[in-house]
């Protein structure tokens, strides 16, 4: 302990964080990733507030603390995220919308508009048609609807 006091405690937490992050890199859970952030943060807190009140057993229950908070906001951030993901990738699987008949909001310009269904917004692409127009679903694929006016 006395060989890292004499560096500063703050290189120690910087080498953790680079660790973490090799061990992200490799794993890609972001678990690690939010450990290395709550790591870089203490190392920074450390080499800012070098007194006795941010001595090495304040720095472990700083780190404990923030990363136990961020690997939860990763987590819950992820599992939303991830659950979309999975979501289009059912209606992608089983190609859902092909032959379905939508209304267009927005008008379809040089080719290109956008769609909102089911909480997700798909790129259209078909020829021009103004907003109000039905249009029906003839191709899909990763975020692109083709659609044909009716």
């Amino acid at each position: 302990m006395d060989y890292i006091a004499q560096f500063g405690f703050h290189w120690f937490w910087l080498g953790v964080a680079t660790l973490l992050l090799i061990i992200e890199v490799i794993d890609g859970r972001f678990m690690f990733l939010a450990a290395s952030v709550a790591a870089a943060l203490v190392g920074s807190l450390g080499a800012l507030y070098t007194g006795i009140v941010f001595e090495m057993p304040v720095q472990v229950m700083f780190f404990v603390v923030l990363s136990a908070s961020f690997v939860w906001l990763s987590r819950s951030f992820m599992r939303e995220r991830m659950g979309k993901i999975a979501q289009q990738q059912d209606i992608l699987k089983n190609r859902r919308y092909v032959g379905q008949v939508m209304t267009l909001v927005n008008p379809i310009e040089n080719g290109h508009s956008s769609l909102n269904v089911d909480g997700m917004v798909w790129n259209l692409r078909g020829e021009d048609c103004p907003a109000g127009s039905q249009v029906k679903v003839i191709d899909m694929g990763e975020g692109w609807l083709k659609v044909e006016a009716l």
